[in-house]
């Protein structure tokens, strides 16, 4: 992961992590604990949606009981965020030391690999949930913010509008989440990646 990405995600988990969790740091098992809920917050905000992931669908995956949630989540929302952000890390992983400006062309080529369908199913039904969920909303929006700063500081100096340049890349990265829901067009994935880094070079180009 590149350097200037490593403070936003750290931002992220802490906040995330200093508002979920309660009572004393967690032990090995707790830790274990703590990563099976994400792993079954994940799946089943994959398979059944927002609302469908409920705290005792979670549970009855990961093997606990709904109430033991609250021991490291303070809420559902902040358990399902927490999931997509540890989700855009395994995105954001394929990125090596000093990328640079490379580094949007190959975290949006990641976001269409096999691997991650049930990382891009998670990440569409977090953010279409967060139109009406209030509390995702906030979350959500400050991950983006958080980012917004990380990736500008790797676009080239002479962009006019660097807002708008990393807003459009977040709605080009929002778009590939929802790459599984349009099987109509027919296309191969090597083919959309090659036109989406097409796409990104436009908006970032890389340097000489």
């Amino acid at each position: 992961m590149p350097r200037c990405y490593a403070p936003a995600v750290a931002r992220a988990q802490a906040a995330s992590a200093s508002k979920s969790r309660r009572g004393r740091p967690p032990n090995s098992d707790g830790q274990e604990t703590a990563a099976r809920l994400l792993d079954a917050a994940a799946a089943a905000c994959a398979e059944s949606g927002f609302d469908g992931a409920t705290l005792a669908e979670i549970a009855r995956r990961a093997g606990v009981t709904a109430a033991a949630i609250y021991n490291h989540y303070e809420s559902r929302e902040d358990l399902l965020y927490a999931a997509g952000v540890r989700a855009l890390e395994r995105v954001t992983d394929v990125v090596p030391q000093g990328a640079g400006a490379d580094a949007a062309r190959l975290i949006a080529a990641a976001y269409l690999r096999p691997e991650l369908k049930d990382t891009r199913r998670l990440l569409a039904e977090l953010h279409v949930a967060s139109a009406r969920d209030h509390r995702l909303a906030q979350l959500l929006g400050s991950w983006h913010r958080s980012w917004a700063q990380a990736l500008k500081a790797v676009l080239p100096p002479g962009d006019s509008d660097p807002d708008a340049t990393v807003k459009t890349l977040f709605l080009l990265l929002l778009g590939l989440c929802h790459y599984d829901d349009l099987v109509a067009v027919k296309s191969t994935p090597g083919a959309v990646v090659d036109r989406v880094e097409d796409i990104v070079d436009t908006l970032i180009p890389l340097p000489n």
